[in-house]
């Protein structure tokens, strides 16, 4: 039996203010320091912050929540917020089973304006 590496992808839609990350995939240890990198610059392209839509996301480990709480943390020392929406349900109950809900802000949308050209 062959199994697939799992795979995560992230879409960045800059915005005036905020950054919007579209997440898909499989967030698993060896994808994590991908995730992590990609939103760490999505995180350094904004003015106010970040925005990870999950809703693409369909498996996330406990390294997962690290790269989501490590780009927090960042966000909070740059002044800026970020912002998880649209979480599956398998997602959300290891938030809540965690206690990372309870540390990182989460929506039901995504609250984002694309730039007007």
């Amino acid at each position: 039996m062959t199994t697939r590496p799992a795979h995560v992808a992230v879409v960045v839609e800059p915005g005036p203010e905020r950054v919007l990350a579209q997440v898909s995939g499989e967030i698993d240890m060896d994808q994590a320091p991908a995730l992590r990198q990609e939103l760490t610059a999505a995180l350094a392209a904004s003015r106010a912050g970040l925005d990870i839509d999950m809703a693409g996301v369909t498996f996330c480990d406990s390294s997962g929540l690290h790269a989501l709480l490590d780009v927090d943390q960042l966000a909070m020392q740059a002044g800026k917020t970020l912002a998880l929406t649209a979480l599956r349900p398998p997602v959300a109950r290891l938030l809540h089973m965690s206690g990372v809900e309870r540390v990182l802000t989460v929506r039901a949308q995504v609250r984002w304006v694309k730039h007007r050209r």
